[in-house]
């Protein structure tokens, strides 16, 4: 087994949130070339595990600890987007037989959990991702839950998005993994694009940066646009 996304922990700062956003996808602007949405796979992905990776199989999530009824809420809109993309497996909250398990964690009671669950240290939130041949296996996301709700969705939407193969960390300010500056409340429009770009259906698992450049070089950007 392959163990991926160690320790991708949120950096981000509770002040600057933007507030509540009923849609996490953010429209593909046709203005911007599919070179964009590459360089970002490769900077949060394949600079990381060298091919792609990514969810073949329904995502099975399992949601414990002390979650709020807002917390679900967004969690749930969070889900529909997401499977709105072309090619993602259909992503749900189960009661069992998980592959991934939520847990929202008060402070005092993160570092049991990080023993547990044998993870890195945990600042507000963290993912830790399971792969074998290219394919994600299962996954483990801790949220802290006695912050500021606002907050508290930007980071559950970024440790989300480590676990759907998008490991690490991305300057882009705009992005929501970045670590330098104010999270955002959804994708932004390169999040958004590397998504649909990396769950496209003829993108196999195993693929290396060349043979992905190769595939999108006669593409056209507006199949990757909502």
């Amino acid at each position: 087994m392959f163990m991926s996304g160690i320790c991708l922990q949120s950096d981000i700062s509770p002040l600057s949130f933007i507030g509540y956003c009923s849609c996490f996808l953010n429209d593909s602007d046709d203005t911007i070339e599919l070179a964009a949405g590459l360089n970002f796979i490769y900077e949060v992905q394949l600079s990381k595990v060298l091919t792609i990776e990514k969810w073949n199989m329904p995502i099975k999530m399992k949601v414990e600890g002390n979650p709020s009824k807002e917390d679900i809420n967004i969690l749930n809109h969070i889900i529909k987007d997401f499977n709105k993309v072309n090619g993602f497996p259909d992503m749900g909250i189960v009661n069992e037989d998980e592959n991934v398990l939520l847990i929202y964690v008060p402070k005092a009671d993160l570092s049991k959990v990080q023993k547990e669950y044998n993870l890195g240290e945990i600042d507000k939130g963290i993912c830790q991702s399971f792969s074998e041949n290219g394919e994600i296996q299962r996954a483990i996301i801790v949220i802290e839950s006695d912050v500021d709700q606002d907050y508290k969705n930007s980071v559950v939407l970024h440790e989300i998005f480590h676990m759907i193969g998008f490991y690490g960390h991305s300057y882009d300010n705009a992005s929501v993994l970045n670590q330098i500056e104010k999270p955002v409340p959804k994708l932004s429009t390169i999040d958004t694009l590397a998504f649909r770009m990396l769950y496209n259906p003829e993108i196999m698992v195993g693929m290396n940066y060349h043979e992905l450049n190769i595939y999108y070089q006669d593409k056209e950007i507006t199949n990757f646009c909502a």
